[in-house]
């Protein structure tokens, strides 16, 4: 049975978490002297009252965490957390439309980085940094962000860590879970930090540094400009944004062992690394070639210009996307489709497991891939053995299940969701834009009427609460948001 004692004390505690980061956004306004006290006060009182309430609820519970109160707590917090957090955008007076509010919440904590808002250099920079800080919670998870901090309950860091754990798996540092996430989330700090402070020197101001740090460390996509990252017209700054969404796109446990512990041979070794270089070469090289004019070709001097910039422009949008950051820098909807096809191609396979961005993960990606192989190996030689491996341990039979249960689901979820949106009388190409872009995290679309430039609030409700949905069932990788729907779920046995 379920544990709701529990569960109810581990959503108190996270509601906590929640309205210290309220606070802090009415300290940035306060800063610049904006006057936003019930904006971020009243739901701040609201989660610190709630989470009290939560808190006294389960202060007698039985210490133990079973698996499924892990999964119930992971699905609620998430929930809860984009309830709350969408106030700011109400009370502020960003929009009146609860769904538009909710959307953007939800963008923010599962860091899709897709904004209905039309204007973002108007929003008021507390509502700026609310948008930015929810990224950075969200980026590495907030379950996860609450045992590197709090004490832990018993066994349940192992349920609670393996319901919000994104891809196969992360890896664990140390033998006690609280411990690996207190290592992965300093690590996290500091690749945060050193990010701002690079991003200032190549050219932002302070502020705008400090939301792109998180915004970029947390693959999240969110700017402080309605232009994104085209706002500041500048090479060095997209650079440098390259680089670090590169890194954000790494399993962190491996970044961490390459960069404190110097097994830098992980970095050629790693079987998922490799394949995520890999697609990301070919992904960058297709898009160039179709980015650079044809006379470019015969033209030598001029493609000295014109295959550097078609270069540029290819490098960042392909790694914004394929680590589902999601920043832009013009509307590549203006260039030839086939670029569209890599694009979106890049955004569904996503990086690696274990990192903050979103997507299949190349993990699964490379699995499937060696079954197919193997399947073909088999239907030659239908007595050999062919073992699955990769980086050398041969895959057990349940991973292979559970990589062919996601595709399924996936392909579900995302056929049934076109269909309704069709049903909106939208392009079939902009509802598979928009299902692929909010399942998968990535932020900017594929679309005729709603392109990556575009503002989703010009979605009706039904559709920004459909796609509200689909973000956070990508962000927990279907299974932890849909096994509170199952009806054994409730069941003793």
């Amino acid at each position: 049975m379920i544990n709701y004692k529990i569960v109810c004390r581990a959503l108190g505690s996270l509601l906590y978490i929640e309205s210290i980061l309220l606070a802090l956004s009415m300290g940035v306004g306060a800063i610049y002297d904006e006057t936003n006290f019930w904006t971020f006060g009243i739901p701040s009182l609201v989660s610190a009252m709630l989470g009290f309430g939560l808190c006294a609820t389960g202060d007698t519970a039985d210490n133990r965490l079973s698996r499924r109160d892990g999964y119930l707590v992971v699905s609620l917090t998430w929930v809860l957390f984009s309830i709350i957090g969408m106030w700011p955008f109400l009370l502020s007076g960003a929009t009146e439309r609860p769904a538009v509010a909710f959307f953007e919440a939800m963008s923010g904590f599962t860091t899709t980085g897709s904004t209905a808002f039309a204007d973002v250099d108007g929003l008021p920079h507390s509502i700026l940094f609310w948008r930015s800080i929810s990224h950075w919670l969200g980026g590495m998870g907030i379950v996860f962000f609450t045992l590197a901090i709090l004490p832990g309950m018993s066994n349940g860091d192992q349920k609670l860590f393996s319901a919000e754990a994104t891809g196969l798996k992360i890896g664990k540092l140390h033998p006690r879970i609280g411990t690996t996430a207190r290592w992965l989330w300093g690590f996290y700090c500091l690749l945060t930090g050193v990010c701002v402070t690079a991003l200032y020197l190549a050219g932002m101001s302070l502020f705008d540094a400090v939301n792109h740090g998180m915004s970029t460390v947390a693959t999240g996509g969110f700017s402080t400009h309605t232009d994104s990252i085209a706002w500041f017209d500048s090479s060095l700054i997209e650079m440098t944004e390259v680089l670090f969404m590169f890194l954000a796109s790494i399993n962190f446990s491996l970044l961490y062992l390459i960069l404190f512990r110097g097994r830098f041979r992980i970095f050629v070794k790693d079987t998922e690394l490799r394949g995520f270089l890999i697609v990301l070469i070919v992904c960058i090289i297709t898009a160039t070639c179709f980015l650079t004019p044809e006379t470019v070709w015969e033209e030598p001097m001029l493609a000295l210009i014109e295959i550097p910039q078609a270069l540029r422009k290819a490098t960042f949008n392909c790694m914004s996307l394929m680590s589902t950051t999601g920043f832009t820098t013009e509307d590549f909807m203006n260039w030839h489709p086939t670029v569209w096809i890599v694009l979106t191609f890049a955004g569904m396979c996503g990086a690696c497991a274990g990192s903050t961005s979103g997507g299949i993960k190349m993990i699964r990606i490379i699995t499937a891939f060696k079954v197919l192989i193997a399947e073909f190996f088999h239907a030659l030689h239908p007595r050999a053995v062919q073992p699955i491996r990769i980086n050398g341990a041969m895959l057990p039979h349940s991973v292979v299940r559970s990589v062919f249960a996601f595709f399924t689901a996936y392909m579900i979820i995302l056929t049934v969701s076109i269909t309704i949106m069709c049903w909106y009388d939208y392009p079939l190409v902009d509802c598979f834009g928009m299902a692929i872009s909010s399942f998968s995290n990535i932020g900017p679309t594929i679309g005729r009427e709603l392109g990556p430039l575009d503002p989703w609030g010009e979605l009706p409700d039904a559709l920004l609460w459909l796609n509200s949905f689909l973000m956070l069932c990508g962000r927990l990788e279907i299974f932890s948001l849909l096994l509170p729907f199952i009806p054994a779920f409730w069941k003793e046995n």
